[in-house]
């Protein structure tokens, strides 16, 4: 697909008369002359935060005070930022934005799947062949990504150039990080330290043992989260009541103040942090550290430093989108933003700090939240979709056993050697889960594979989404399209992402620095179009990949 912005003379203009700094021209007739030693930036800030939905920037604008706020006034926002794919999870967001790569290229489809080799589900970064350093935790590497992102474009063309992810998850620093990274760091509830993976170093590094030995998450325990501004009344303008209805997954613990369950060292108080700003404070004192360890942004060499901030994620699926707890964890993570921007630009300087702000995923609102409205919604189990699809092929097939190899209702694999083997047809058991997949009024499609391979019907607009979100080895054999305002989270309350709704897919995107004038711009792009952009403001032949608008001459 061709980009929506890429005559050459407009991209040529854009980067010699204005664009800048950063970037080389591209030489074409007619256009001004590039500089003739361009300056690029000595620091890429990139930063993901989870689950943040493209309206809190705007929403939450007039109290922030920081981070959050130099980035709104002196970036270039594109308010129309959607991702272009269905599976709306953690791993292929971050998958992406650095990459610019769908999940139908990098193969990462979800935050799991279905290894029909191994015959189990498989996460997105596990791997067995390598060590975790520094910790506990899960052996994890980027071996299941199917490409490479623009930091490793970078370190095989600057050796020199530090490149380093950092996350509260493993596969928010990894995928971020990409394949060549001097490093990717996250945190990990088995002892609350952070670790890595022996795929980027053979053993953990000595400051990393140092930061542990600090043990800050220990440090958390015993803080209450309270209201970070005293008038309760700004949180309900902005926000809403408190205590709405469908608040808390479990039940529990639904208004201010909250405290951290349990004590360390149990898994339950490390895992608890998680849920709390205090989680993401902690990841930007271990970035700053890594920014250090690393000494990023000081030499002409560019650098960058990918940070994902988690809370937001685990606040979000507990509190829902319109709640207290979401507000005030954004007005905590502008002022933990504005000291990681501060850093960030003593290191490198305001004029060769480039900064870049995006997002894996949305959110859906609380049904509770939709049905005040008059909006239909609905809460479901996954049992609601997988009981049906048993019943029926039970009254099809009485005879027939092991006809799914892995019965997830929203992503089916068949087993087709059993199919095989006792006569069936593999259509009449598609068909058959097809239908009573439909039958629930919980599902508005079901595609098979032969239909994801094939051209888009015209009256289907989510089609080239889930076309998008498919990668035959890993993607079911059926993929179902949950309805509009259906949450199938399972739970009395809280509230989840993974559709090809805007809700799930509509993100921020922003991109500050020198030679990028502030203010809104109002075009259709997707975090896709990220990495192609930032690759060519660093100098390097980035390719398109799958990025749909060229964002390079808008942001003069």
């Amino acid at each position: 697909m061709k980009p929506r912005h890429a005559p050459a003379v407009l991209a040529a203009c854009a980067v010699a008369a204005a664009g800048a700094a950063f970037a080389p021209a591209i030489g074409v007739a007619g256009a001004l002359p590039a500089p003739s030693e361009p300056t690029r930036p000595r620091l890429v800030l990139f930063v993901a935060v989870d689950q943040m939905r493209a309206d809190y920037l705007e929403r939450f604008r007039p109290v922030f005070k920081s981070g959050l706020k130099t980035i709104a006034e002196r970036g270039a926002v594109f308010t129309h930022a959607r991702y272009r794919h269905a599976c709306t999870e953690t791993g292929p967001g971050h998958s992406v934005l650095l990459s610019g790569r769908s999940p139908r290229s990098s193969g990462i489809v979800g935050n799991s799947w279905y290894d029909r080799t191994l015959r189990t589900r498989v996460n997105v970064v596990a791997d067995p062949t390598v060590r975790v350093l520094g910790g506990a935790g899960r052996t994890a590497s980027p071996a299941y990504f199917d490409g490479f992102t623009v930091g490793d474009m970078l370190k095989t063309r600057s050796p020199s150039s530090k490149v380093v992810g950092v996350s509260l998850k493993d596969r928010a620093a990894i995928l971020m990080a990409g394949r060549r990274a001097d490093g990717a760091f996250w945190y990990e509830g088995a002892g609350g330290r952070f670790v890595t993976s022996s795929w980027y170093v053979p053993e953990a590094p000595r400051w990393l043992e140092s930061w542990n030995a600090r043990r800050r998450a220990d440090a958390i325990a015993g803080l209450v989260w309270e209201r970070l501004i005293e008038d309760p009344a700004t949180y309900v303008r902005l926000a809403g009541e408190d205590d709405a209805p469908g608040e808390g997954a479990d039940g529990r613990d639904k208004v201010f103040p909250h405290r951290v369950g349990a004590t360390p060292p149990s898994h339950e108080f490390y895992e608890g942090v998680r849920r709390t700003p205090y989680a993401d404070e902690m990841l930007a004192d271990f970035a700053i550290a890594a920014m250090k360890a690393h000494d990023m942004g000081t030499g002409e060499a560019t650098d960058i430093l990918a940070v994902s901030f988690s809370a937001g994620d685990a606040i979000g699926h507990a509190y829902g989108p319109d709640s207290q707890e979401v507000m005030d964890n954004y007005l905590r993570l502008d002022r933990t933003l504005g000291r990681l921007l501060d850093e960030a630009e003593r290191r490198a300087g305001r004029d060769r700090l480039l900064v870049v702000l995006s997002a894996d995923h949305g959110v859906m609102p609380l049904v509770e939240t939709l049905k005040a409205k008059g909006i239909e919604a609905r809460r479901a189990s996954g049992e609601e979709l997988s009981g049906p699809v048993e019943r029926a092929l039970a009254a099809r097939f009485p005879r027939a056993t092991g006809l799914l190899a892995d019965p997830e209702p929203m992503d089916c694999v068949l087993d087709r050697e059993a199919i095989a083997r006792q006569g069936l047809a593999v259509a009449d058991v598609e068909s058959t889960i097809r239908e009573a997949l439909l039958s629930t009024g919980l599902v508005d499609a079901v595609y098979t594979q032969a239909q994801l391979v094939g051209p888009a019907p015209a009256d289907d607009p989510f089609f080239e989404l889930h076309q998008r979100a498919f990668f035959a080895p890993r993607s079911g054999d059926l993929v179902a399209r949950v309805k509009r305002y259906v949450y199938l989270g399972g739970y009395a309350g809280g509230t989840g992402h993974g559709t090809p709704y805007d809700y799930d897919r509509h993100v921020p995107l922003v991109f500050l620095g020198p030679g990028i004038t502030p203010g809104p711009r109002d075009v259709e792009t997707g975090p896709e179009d990220i990495a192609w952009t930032l690759g060519r403001l660093l100098g390097l032949p980035y390719p398109q990949q799958d990025s749909v608008t060229d964002l390079l001459p808008l942001l003069k």
